[in-house]
């Protein structure tokens, strides 16, 4: 059997270790769950809980305070991104509202565990999508349901004149993963579940998105 897994994601090479151990000087107390180091083996991330894996990207993008150090990040987590099937680019998975073009394929197996694949033609909306791939993939829907934009604030790029667009991108992959996530839950189970997500909306249109690929 392999082992080797050359997808996992492993944000900053985060570890979670008590704060006795900790060689930082940050006593933050937000930080002293999570630090951040240079290590050559980094733990299994991918046993964290949602909860755990929104902490960690938290700390990561706070840590970056310049905007490119936020893009340099994206654009590498963009090549981790598991590969996406090229057949399932089709009408019915586009993310609606997004400024780049977004394909995203939710499924769910036989114990409830929620599945995610997603790809996009742009790089920097690559790599948010792996940051939710992270969070997100392999979680309960319970777990899914919880998040809420605002706990990852901090992947804001902010750049200027592309920053808005992006954040609503990386908002409408999330929310969308959460609705589609729903509604399978819903569809399986055969009842209403009472919405954890506040205001669920999409920002944008498909029709703009539309427009504005076609002048581009």
């Amino acid at each position: 059997m392999n082992t080797k897994n050359p997808q996992i994601f492993m944000p900053l090479n985060c570890a979670f270790l008590s704060p006795a151990k900790s060689r930082s000087r940050n006593t933050n107390p937000r930080n002293r769950a999570a630090f951040c180091l240079t290590i050559s083996e980094p733990p299994l991330l991918q046993t964290l809980s949602v909860f755990q894996k929104v902490q960690a990207l938290d700390l990561e993008f706070k840590s970056l305070s310049e905007p490119i150090d936020r893009v340099k990040r994206l654009l590498h987590y963009a090549n981790l991104l598991p590969q996406f099937d090229e057949s399932a680019k089709i009408l019915e998975n586009r993310v609606m509202g997004c400024t780049a073009q977004v394909w995203l394929e939710v499924k769910m197996d036989n114990n409830g565990v929620m599945k995610f694949r997603v790809d996009s033609d742009s790089e920097i909306t690559k790599g948010f999508c792996s940051c939710l791939i992270w969070v997100l993939d392999g979680a309960k829907f319970e777990e899914i349901l919880t998040v809420q934009t605002d706990d990852l604030i901090e992947m804001n790029v902010g750049l200027p004149s592309r920053g808005h667009s992006r954040v609503n991108t990386w908002h409408n992959v999330l929310i969308s993963m959460q609705k589609r996530t729903k509604d399978l839950v819903e569809e399986r189970n055969g009842q209403t579940i009472p919405s954890l997500i506040h205001d669920i909306t999409v920002n944008g249109s498909y029709k703009e998105t539309q427009n504005h690929n076609a002048v581009m």
